[in-house]
C-alpha cells in the first residue's frame, strides 16, 4: 500500500559536472527504470567576508544567487534527460540542499525524508578502473553514515561499483517507517475489543503524529512538500506563504535560499498509510 509510492522514488545525486553525473543518471534511468525519481545536489555556498574581500552585502549576496541559479540550472539539465527518456515531469523533483559537506548534507537529508534509494557517484571518472572500490570520501562517508533502510548503488562512468542492500532497522527510533509499524501492530490490540475501540476513538483526533501535521496550520497534510529550509509544509500552505510576499522559513524566521519546493513522497505515503490504520481521524 503506502510503501509501494515511496519505495518507488529513487534519489540520485548528481554535481555541477553535467558529463560525469549524466552518466550516473542515465545508468539510473536504464538499469533501474525508475518511475518516480528525485535529483538531489548539495550546493556549497560561496563563503564572502565583507571586511575582507572589499564588497559590500548586496554584491555578495548577487555572488551567491548566481551560483545558486547555475546550480538550478543544471537540475533543470538533468531533469530534460529524465524527460527524454520517458519520465513523466511531474514525477521528477528536484532537491537543492545548501551546506559545506556533501557527504554529511546527504546523510542528512536520507534522515529527514526517510529515503530508500540512492544513486551516487563513487568516484571522479578519471579515477575509474575495473574492479575498483569507491575512492570519494563523500560516497564513502554516506555508505559508512547512511541508516540501513536506504539501499544505496555508487557508480563510477556509468557502471555500477558497488551496491549496499537496505534493510529495515526495527530498533531505530529515528526511522518513521518503524514508527509506523510499532504503532499499527501493536500485539496487544485485539485481545480486548472494547478497550481498543474505546482508545481509537478516544484519541485519534488528537494523536496524529507531530511529523505529519504542518508546522503552518497543525493540520494533518495531504500534499507535503520540503522547501529550503529543510522543513515539510502543506503545498498549498506554504505556497501562500511564498506567494504573499514571505522570503523567510515560517519555522525559523531565516531567510530562505530558494522557493523551489519538493515533493515529500515518503512522507506523503506514510499520512495515507496512517489515515487506512486510522479511518475515524477527525480532519
Amino acid at each position: 500500500m503506502g510503501e509501494t509510492l515511496y519505495s518507488n522514488v529513487t534519489y540520485v545525486a548528481v554535481n555541477q559536472d553535467f558529463r560525469e553525473s549524466k552518466l550516473n543518471l542515465l545508468w539510473t534511468l536504464k538499469t533501474l527504470r525508475v518511475k518516480k525519481l528525485c535529483l538531489l545536489q548539495v550546493h556549497i555556498p560561496f563563503s564572502l567576508n565583507p571586511s575582507s574581500c572589499g564588497l559590500d552585502e548586496s554584491e555578495i549576496n548577487a555572488i551567491q544567487d548566481s551560483e545558486l541559479k547555475t546550480s538550478y540550472d543544471s537540475l533543470y539539465k538533468y531533469r530534460d534527460i529524465c524527460t527524454n527518456e520517458g519520465v513523466n515531469e511531474k514525477d521528477v523533483g528536484i532537491s537543492l540542499v545548501t551546506g559545506y559537506g556533501v557527504g554529511e548534507e546527504i546523510v542528512k537529508l536520507i534522515n529527514q525524508n526517510n529515503i530508500k534509494k540512492l544513486v551516487m557517484g563513487a568516484a571522479a571518472d578519471p579515477h575509474y578502473s575495473r574492479g575498483m572500490s569507491i575512492t570519494s570520501r563523500k560516497a564513502e562517508y554516506v555508505s559508512q553514515h547512511a541508516p540501513t533502510r536506504c539501499k544505496m548503488w555508487f557508480i563510477c562512468k556509468g557502471k555500477l561499483i558497488k551496491t549496499r542492500e537496505g534493510s529495515f532497522d526495527l530498533g531505530n527510533p529515528s526511522d518513521s517507517f518503524t514508527e509506523l509499524h510499532t504503532s499499527t501492530q501493536n500485539p496487544n490490540k485485539g485481545n480486548d475489543p472494547d478497550k481498543d475501540h474505546s482508545v481509537s476513538n478516544g484519541s485519534e483526533a488528537d494523536c496524529a503524529p507531530e511529523d505529519y501535521l504542518c508546522p503552518i496550520s497543525k493540520d494533518l497534510m495531504r500534499d507535503p512538500h520540503v522547501a529550503a529550509d529543510g522543513f515539510t509544509y502543506e503545498a498549498k500552505n506554504i505556497r501562500y506563504w511564498l506567494n504573499i510576499g514571505n522570503n523567510t522559513s515560517p519555522n525559523t524566521g531565516a531567510r530562505l535560499a530558494h522557493p523551489d519546493l519538493t515533493p515529500n513522497y515518503t512522507l506523503r505515503s506514510l499520512i495515507k498509510d496512517w489515515l487506512q490504520h486510522h479511518p475515524n481521524y477527525k480532519h
